[in-house]
């Protein structure tokens, strides 16, 4: 149990690190058939979404984490009419999604109904009504088989966004992080389609990230890595985007901002994405080229990364 008499919360980065927090409030917690999810609000970070003891995202900081997960995929498509979100519970990635003119149609696949439906009650600031919004379609499986029955059908959408939980061992979204699940996201986006995944950590979690990318070089023929500061992450946080034909990285700033004005509602409403943002995300430095140089044995069905 990661509470301590109700007044504290540790969140365990590793098995020798972790960070400690006081518990101002318990606005709710429960365990799902899934997984331990919790409400809370915490010294310095306020409101978060804690899911098996991990914060999934706080009100501080989450429009960073969810901007920068959301915008360089869709920017860099350029006119996406189709979004499929895998987990997201919150809708905050929903909520970014829908910024965008041009989306048509965006579904959000989540596993975990309880995480929904907590998100309802008590994340308002984090969803902002957009489960309501015509062009939502809410689907409750879990997202390796919603993408294969995907595919079996024959659907298409501009680009997949993968809002999930780390790959843990065991955990509901390990099988979502390997070989076989990005040739079926290949097979989802053709050859013009956008891909992106939240990656963990490059600086708690190097291997990880790393593999990640080396997992998803092995499918696409483009992938951007990038990252952003998220400080109720604690540390750096590692994003992967990929094609077939589309490099974020490449764009040039006036084409980020050129895009942004022609593609979002209302760019002032953005706290953190703009054009020099997002060239600077795709900045890496060197120890991050350095570690992603080194090449790693991708994540498969039968060897998963954790």
């Amino acid at each position: 149990m990661y509470f301590k008499n109700w007044s504290w919360f540790i969140e365990w980065l590793t098995p020798e690190e972790g960070v400690m927090r006081r518990i101002n409030r318990v606005y709710a917690w429960e365990r799902t058939p899934y997984q331990d999810v919790a409400v809370l609000e915490l010294a310095r970070i306020g409101k978060c979404l804690v899911i098996d003891g991990r914060v999934q995202s706080s009100l501080s900081d989450e429009f960073i984490y969810h901007e920068a997960l959301v915008h360089p995929a869709m920017i860099a498509h350029g006119n996406p009419r189709s979004v499929l979100v895998l987990g997201g519970g919150e809708g905050a990635t929903l909520r970014e999604v829908l910024r965008h003119r041009s989306v048509e149609r965006a579904v959000m696949v989540d596993l975990d109904p309880g995480v929904v439906e907590l998100s309802k009650k008590y994340l308002e600031e984090w969803h902002q009504g957009c489960f309501a919004d015509q062009r939502v379609t809410l689907v409750y499986m879990d997202g390796r088989k919603y993408v294969e029955e995907a595919v079996a059908r024959g659907e298409q959408y501009d680009v997949v966004i993968a809002d999930l939980v780390d790959p843990a061992e065991g955990g509901p979204a390990q099988r979502l992080y390997t070989v076989e699940f990005y040739e079926l996201v290949k097979k989802l986006i053709g050859s013009s389609g956008v891909f992106v995944t939240q990656a963990t950590s490059p600086s708690t979690y190097p291997d990880i990230y790393a593999r990640l990318y080396w997992t998803l070089r092995r499918v696409f023929k483009k992938v951007s890595p990038y990252y952003t500061y998220v400080q109720s992450f604690n540390g750096l946080w590692g994003f992967l985007l990929a094609s077939e034909t589309v490099d974020a990285s490449g764009l040039s700033a006036t084409e980020v901002d050129e895009r942004i004005k022609n593609s979002i509602y209302s760019p002032a409403s953005l706290r953190f994405y703009d054009a020099s943002t997002h060239q600077g995300m795709f900045s890496l430095p060197k120890h991050i080229k350095k570690l992603l140089a080194r090449q790693l044995p991708p994540s498969t069905d039968s060897d998963t990364v954790a």
